[in-house]
């Protein structure tokens, strides 16, 4: 069994990279191997694979037993789902044992414009702005680019940046291709960012956009961590609530939205389908109410 979890992290190694890679992998394998310890205790058997009823009865443990909340058993079953990927590839099974029911369809909790934390966004803007160009950098290309952050430190310069076009090429979810305009804010910013990093590689190179003291010897990029602690030592600074990195990317579409932005227009930018493109467009409360009272 431990032979055939080896085979999987490496399974895994190779089909996710880029800054997610470490806790993505250590996520699945600990999901994993949760299942096939449950099935030991609770049944007695050692087992290297699973069918559609033992799936049904985790689910059933996990909700009833457990009490896991619906989006951890949403993320266990993507595990197994994943590691039933690998079996058919290795040519172990023939069928998948998670099918797309499995999931708990999960309507997410509506956020209104108002409860975004704009001013804050601005205050931190503002402060990076003054006290260091890489961190306002990074800052813009989230908020004004609505990048993900595993995109940003994924950005390389040679491949990534066409200053001449306007254009910043990320590879997003699904491995998809999408080039984001470089605004006027983002473009002042990079110009700026770059001399500056280019004095901390002295003759050393990496070939990420974004370094940091850490990895400025190691040749890779900042880490996901790495922004997020960023961000936090700047809230905590400014004596205002904490906020995920993410929600730079909830003001992009909500921005977009309010000045009128085609659907189309924010699913290119953002790398997203339609339906993904609602997550991040949150109309404020004074506009539900104009709708709602229209009926």
């Amino acid at each position: 069994m431990m032979e055939l979890l080896k085979e999987f992290e490496e399974y895994l190694k190779e089909n996710y990279s880029g800054d997610e890679k470490e806790n993505t992998i250590k996520n699945y394998l600990s999901d994993v191997k949760q299942f096939f310890n449950y099935y030991k205790e609770e049944f007695g058997e050692i087992i290297s694979d699973f069918n559609h009823i033992e799936i049904t009865e985790y689910k059933n443990y996990m909700k009833n037993t457990k009490s896991y909340k619906y989006t951890t058993i949403n993320r266990k079953i993507a595990s197994l789902s994943i590691y039933d990927n690998f079996m058919i590839e290795k040519k172990d099974k023939k069928a998948k044992a998670v099918k797309k029911s499995d999931f708990t369809k999960i309507v997410r909790p509506y956020i209104s414009a108002d409860m975004l934390p704009r001013n804050e966004i601005k205050k931190v803007k503002v402060k990076a702005a003054r006290t260091n160009i890489r961190d306002y950098a990074i800052f813009v290309l989230l908020n004004e680019g609505g990048l993900r952050v595993s995109e940003l430190t994924n950005i390389e310069i040679d491949r990534d940046l066409d200053v001449k076009n306007r254009r910043l090429y990320v590879l997003g979810k699904g491995n998809k291709l999408r080039g984001i305009i470089i605004t006027d804010n983002m473009l002042e910013a990079i110009n700026e960012y770059i001399p500056e990093r280019n004095k901390i590689l002295g003759k050393r190179t990496n070939k990420y956009l974004f370094i940091s003291n850490k990895t400025v010897n190691t040749g890779k990029a900042i880490t996901r961590n790495s922004i997020n602690n960023m961000l936090n030592k700047y809230c905590d600074e400014l004596k205002i609530p904490r906020f995920n990195p993410h929600i730079f990317r909830h003001d992009f579409g909500t921005t977009s939205y309010e000045l009128g932005y085609s659907e189309l227009f924010l699913k290119n930018q953002m790398g997203d389908s339609s339906n993904a493109i609602n997550i991040y467009i949150h109309p404020g409360k004074e506009n539900l109410l104009e709708i709602s009272n229209k009926r």
